[in-house]
């Protein structure tokens, strides 16, 4: 008795995290299972019999990881899987892509299926500890019985069910710290190293325009509204005693009357997380059960940038008749988050940290240098930046830490599903499921600082509610023949989805802290809006397996969408087939090959949620006329867009190769080619609108991918694997859309910045313009320019430069076209730069060791290949005026004097003609390679004896890491955060988290 009691307080102090263990999660789905059984589509087959591609994810690694939502944790699962974490706010949902890019403009996004229904909720709201298993599904096989919406892949997520005659009681706790472990830019720190180089600007400025003293002309502007206000002069001193004008450096001795804060020191912070889950498991002949109950407060390393989430769930099976069998799944999980300090604009507290020069201080000061004291809120006052160059009139720390971003989100999703047994070979299936969210945002800015300090406060609050349903009836027939095993169903299903969104907004609080209406005192605006849609769909599948070597699969669906007017449906299929060659007599004794499958497929997917809500109907706004109501005219309708549609091609090899099955792997390459591509087309003016959404265009998406695991040493206490996984991708425009403003097809599309596209171009190909280098003798930034010698005197001349060069090509073939150089940025010529975005090879790197009862993980990411842009960079590389923005530390490489080699130009303070050398160009083209150490986990599972006496099943104890080291072509430059690589001065760079804990198992 005392034991038990014993016990339950260990319990329980686990359970309010106030001890430092944690470990992986769920470790109910064995690798033995994976291998033999997946769940695909609306069945469970035997993985050696499927002829599709279906990626079972390795939960013990994923379970590994400290992260707030399961979709960030799919990084380097899976080949052909990418996984970007754009955001370190707690409870971001990851970006997923599969096999490449699904779409031009539209939509890219996988679908996920939460126990057999489609799921539009957040995926943040499912706690990583209920779930059971995830499979990837890749090719037509397996995508296609979704039809319209398995284009972009899809992602089988199944929560954890109790065994019968098996009870279970898991309790874990882990404590963790999130910290800014990441490099960052490096910048400018020394405010004397800053106004040193702030005055060097100036006087190249004095100097470049014909000033007779330049040294005097820097003197007077350094500290003026030309230069650096005179109110953030710390050295108390004048310009001409500051500085020595030989050296262009502040002079020795000279003191500061007040030392800046460093913003970095105020913005981030080492916080904690922690995170409990308690579950109950088991059941009796007919009847099981799960029920689990969580809790997560994620803090991030942003100031007042947390994630806290309480999550719990039910899930029974019933065998309610011998005939008769019932599931039912529930789940709720209710989030709350603060957002502070992520604005993209002058709120963003990142771009404060990465930008601001060091010369300012983060509090005001006074003529003595002293913090003032602030009158509102005590402590020192902010300095909200009047008259300063940088984010003037802002303060993004202080913005964070006074003012409230926070959102709150109740969730639930639930699944009903009856399974009647007709026959021993027929049954009839059903399955309603549904997802409803309520999301609501409260914005408060201060009356007295910032933004709203003009209105005396403002408040502004959002409602999001959202509610879907999808309704299925199947039929399942399954039957042998001796060597012949036959499963086909037909089925119907329904889905309905709607989003109301409600938002209004209130100024002049009375209270500064409380983000009422109440509290406000004048009305602004408000919005609302429904969205909503339908989706109807008939589908079957027939699956044939000949002497368990030989497999068929065949599937058709027909979809039809209320997003589309005059074109609703359309129809989708895939045929597979397999052969499982190490069942041939020839191979039944190869003593290397013991297992080998090929495998081929081919069938089209679809979308749909790229085009929006209501495409084909006209447009507009309503408002009133003299007190009676009024429209205006928005747009035209597009009538007749319709599904974008994609052909796939697969072909694979599946193998476990050695006696003892050492070493596993599976290659595949695929072909995928979308038609029906969305793209906005130019239209006649004088139909009322210039732009139409047509279907037009070919996309292809072509790569292998390859996954390779082996066993090193496998014996009883000692084991060791290795695995890498990845994938080659190839993406190409083989049409572009058909343009009628010229009868043709369009020639190149520069709509998404630093890329064009057009035919037989990689879809993420760089165009712009090309970086010269630097004029060794002037300092000034030089760029190619194309033209044509129109007066034959062998150099260019203004006029007949080629704005781009792709378009005059096609337009003018043959033409006689020369290359020079110019000093002035809109002449260069935008080009291709046979650059691409997309990587040459990508993928992950997995290690795994036991020894006795400890284990050990690993897992790299990598990246080689192609480019990116570092617009981040190019940001601290500017030439603005001075005081306007902090420099990288490329800045003292800078031309200074003739004769220098340098690939960095001359400083001149927002000198007219040097005011684009930071502009778009080659110059920041930059490698994306990357290797990123994503996770080290180090375990213990304390031996049985030692528990035998306590109750306890099992005890696992562990650390691990996330997030840990990334190397790179740029200190600070990340470019797994993007789909294409390029940086954000805005972004919340992803956390780094060491976590503790414990799982126990009664």
């Amino acid at each position: 008795m005392n034991v038990k009691l014993r016990v339950v307080s260990m319990a329980a102090v686990f359970f309010t995290g106030s001890l430092l263990f944690a470990q992986s999660k769920g470790d109910s789905l064995s690798t033995q299972d994976i291998d033999e059984v997946i769940v695909v589509g609306y069945s469970k087959v035997k993985k050696e019999s499927y002829t599709g591609t279906a990626s079972a994810v390795d939960q013990t690694s994923v379970d590994r990881k400290s992260v707030s939502t399961v979709t960030q944790a799919l990084s380097g699962e899976v080949a052909g899987v990418r996984v970007i974490n754009s955001s370190g706010q707690p409870g971001t949902e990851a970006t997923i892509r599969i096999r490449g890019f699904g779409s031009v403009n539209g939509n890219r996004s996988p679908l996920y299926v939460l126990d057999g229904a489609p799921y539009t909720g957040n995926v943040s709201a499912i706690n990583p500890d209920d779930i059971e298993s995830m499979t990837v599904l890749k090719d037509a096989t397996a995508t296609a019985i979704y039809g319209s919406r398995g284009a972009n892949g899809v992602i089988l997520i199944n929560t954890k069910k109790g065994k019968s005659n098996r009870a279970q009681i898991q309790l874990e706790s882990k404590v963790g710290f999130n910290f800014n472990l990441l490099p960052r830019y490096d910048v400018i720190e020394s405010p004397e190293q800053y106004i040193g180089l702030s005055w060097e600007a100036l006087y190249n400025q004095g100097k470049l325009n014909g000033n007779a003293d330049p040294i005097k002309y820097a003197n007077d502007r350094l500290f003026s509204n030309s230069g650096i206000r005179p109110q953030y002069n710390m050295w108390g001193v004048s310009a001409s005693q500051l500085i020595d004008p030989t050296t262009k450096q502040v002079r020795p001795g000279v003191s500061r009357v007040y030392n800046p804060e460093n913003w970095e020191d105020y913005a981030f912070q080492t916080s904690i997380r922690t995170e409990n889950n308690l579950s109950l498991s088991g059941g009796s002949d007919k009847t099981t059960y799960y029920a689990g109950i969580g809790y997560l407060k994620d803090e991030g390393y942003s100031i007042n940038s947390e994630y806290e989430r309480y999550t719990g769930r039910l899930n029974l099976s019933h065998q309610a008749k011998d005939w008769l069998r019932g599931d039912f799944n529930f789940g709720y999980a209710f989030s709350k988050s603060k957002n502070n300090g992520q604005s993209e604009d002058s709120g963003s507290i990142f771009w404060f940290v990465d930008n601001i020069p060091s010369i300012y201080p983060l509090f005001l000061r006074n003529a003595a240098g002293n913090t003032v004291a602030d009158p509102h809120y005590g402590g020192a006052q902010y300095d909200y930046g009047v008259g300063r160059g940088f984010g003037a009139l802002t303060n993004a720390i202080a913005d964070a830490t006074i003012d409230k971003d926070r959102s709150y989100k109740h969730e639930m999703n639930s699944n009903f599903f009856l399974e009647a047994t007709i026959a021993p070979w027929l049954k009839f299936e059903t399955r309603l499921a549904g997802q409803y969210y309520n999301n609501s945002r409260d914005l408060l800015n201060n009356p007295f600082y910032g933004s709203s300090a003009s209105q005396g406060g403002s408040i502004f609050k959002s409602k999001t509610e959202l509610f879907s349903w999808n309704f299925l009836q199947l039929v399942r027939f399954n039957k042998e023949f001796g060597s012949h095993s036959i499963e086909a169903l037909a089925a119907h299903e329904s889905n309905y989805y709607q989003l109301k969104y409600l938002s209004g907004s209130r100024s002049g609080l009375i209270d500064p802290d409380i983000a009422e209406f109440n509290n406000a005192t004048v009305q602004n605006g408000t919005s609302s809006f429904i969205q909503d849609y339908a989706l109807e769909s008939f589908f079957g599948q027939v699956t044939y397996d000949f002497d368990n070597k030989y497999f068929l699969s065949l599937t058709g669906r027909r979809d039809g969408s209320s997003r589309f007017l005059n074109d609703k449906w359309d129809n989708f299929y895939s045929a597979g087939i397999g052969w499982l060659v190490s069942k041939e007599n020839f191979l039944m004794d190869n003593s290397i090959i013991k297992t080998l499958k090929l495998k081929t497929s081919y069938g089209t997917v679809g979308d749909q949620a790229g085009v929006g809500f209501y495409p084909g109907y006209n447009v507009y706004n309503p408002g009133n006329f003299m007190g009676d109501i009024a429209t205006r005219f928005d747009r035209a309708g597009y009538p007749d867009l319709t599904w974008e549609r994609a052909n796939v091609f697969q072909a694979g090899v599946e193998f476990t190769l050695l006696k003892n099955r050492a070493i596993t792997g599976t290659v595949d390459f695929y072909n995928k080619k979308t038609d029906n591509l969305i793209f906005d087309t130019r239209i006649a003016p004088s139909t009322g609108n210039a732009i139409s959404k047509v279907n037009s265009g070919e996309l292809t998406n072509q790569g292998i991918e390859f996954a390779l695991n082996a066993d090193i040493f496998k014996k009883q206490n000692f084991k060791l694997s290795v695995g890498v996984n990845g994938e080659m991708l190839k993406v190409n425009l083989d049409k572009m859309p058909f343009d009628n403003a010229t009868g043709m097809d369009k020639i190149i599309d520069v709509s998404e910045a630093s890329f064009g596209r057009s035919a037989g171009r990689s879809l993420y190909d760089f165009y712009m313009r090309e970086y010269a280098g630097v004029n060794s003798q002037t300092g000034a930034a030089q760029w190619f320019v194309n033209y044509v010698d129109n007066n034959n005197n062998g150099a260019f001349d203004v006029g007949e430069q080629i704005a781009s060069l792709h378009e005059y090509q096609v337009n003018n073939p043959g033409a006689n076209i020369q290359q020079g150089v110019t000093e002035v940025y809109s002449q260069a010529t935008q080009r291709y730069l046979d650059k691409t975005a997309v990587p040459d090879v990508r993928g992950a790197f997995n290690l795994n060791a036991e020894f006795k009862g400890f284990f050990v993980g690993a897992q790299m990411l990598y990246s080689l290949g192609g480019y990116s842009y570092d617009g981040a960079y190019a940001n601290l590389m500017n030439n603005g005026q001075v005081g306007g923005n902090n420099w990288h530390t490329d800045i003292l490489d800078r031309w200074q004097n003739p004769g220098d080699i340098t690939n960095v130009p001359r400083l001149s303070s927002n000198r007219a003609g040097d005011t684009n050398y930071a502009s778009l160009s080659s110059r920041f083209l930059t490698k994306a390679d990357y290797l990123v150490l994503n996770n080290v986990t180090v375990g213990y599972n304390v031996p049985k004896q030692f528990l035998e006496n306590m109750a306890i099943n099992s005890l696992q104890l562990s650390v691990s890491g996330d997030n840990l080291w990334i190397n790179s072509k740029r200190k600070g430059f990340n470019p797994s955060t993007s789909e294409t690589g390029s940086s954000n001065i805005y972004r919340y760079s992803p956390l780094s988290t060491i976590t503790f804990g414990a799982k126990f198992n009664f």
